[in-house]
């Protein structure tokens, strides 16, 4: 009987111990992606000069990235940025920094996601077709990997009339591209957070010289037969518009 007696007050005193353990606090990783304009600050709408002289505003600023990883290490299936709606923020998950000192993604959706039923995704996941919205193209079938959009005066005069339209909606699996840094230096943001900034520099991708889109006469792509070179230039001029901020 005195075994029987003793031995639930053994089990409380145990219990007891375990709920006074300090619980190990949960860390998170976030990453986030800044559009500047060269040297200034970026705003959607605002009017900003090209290097030719035009004056241009962005209205639209959209794009996916896909299996963030450190090799084989996965970190993150997929972010869709939409500056206008969730500003600079890719993704924030929990996670130990340290685990990620380099990484790499997919500018776009991976080949391997890009022709899945876009319904069966989880209901919180970016590629579920209720969050893609029109980033979802149910006519190629797969994803756009970038869409930007905006107006342009392509007049270099004392009037400013912005009514030349430009399209850029880039998709198809041959068209993803790789991203890797390494030796991250994440940043200790507070609240058991460190980030990783990156930048996107928007006058960069307008680019220069023989880079340059000139958006006169370069101003819509759909990814097409025949849209080949400015979709080309398009995918190229964003990703290296992309760095560590």
């Amino acid at each position: 009987m005195r075994a029987i007696i003793i031995t639930p007050f053994i089990l409380l005193a145990f219990a007891a111990c375990e709920k006074d353990k300090p619980q190990a606090q949960k860390e998170y990783i976030e990453m986030s992606l800044q559009p500047v304009f060269g040297s200034q600050s970026f705003f959607m709408d605002s009017i900003y000069t090209t290097q030719e002289g035009f004056k241009v505003k962005f209205t639209e600023l959209k794009c996916y990235f896909s299996l963030f990883a450190n090799n084989s290490l996965a970190l993150h299936q997929a972010s869709l940025f939409d500056f206008r709606e969730t500003d600079k923020q890719l993704f924030k998950i929990e996670g130990d920094y340290k685990q990620f000192e380099h990484l790499n993604c997919i500018l776009g959706v991976d080949s391997s996601l890009n022709h899945l039923d876009p319904s069966a995704f989880e209901n919180t996941s970016p590629l579920n077709i209720s969050n893609a919205g029109p980033m979802h193209w149910g006519w190629n079938p797969g994803y756009i990997f970038i869409n930007i959009e905006g107006k342009v005066d392509t007049i270099p005069d004392a009037n400013l009339i912005t009514d030349h339209s430009f399209s850029f909606h880039i998709g198809s699996d041959i068209n993803a591209q790789a991203l890797g840094w390494s030796n991250i230096n994440w940043t200790d943001i507070g609240q058991n957070t460190h980030e990783f900034k990156l930048k996107l520099d928007l006058l960069n991708f307008l680019g220069e010289g023989s880079n340059s889109i000139q958006l006169n006469s370069e101003f819509l792509t759909h990814s097409a037969a025949g849209q080949q070179a400015l979709t080309q230039k398009v995918v190229n001029n964003f990703k290296n518009a992309i760095t560590p901020f």
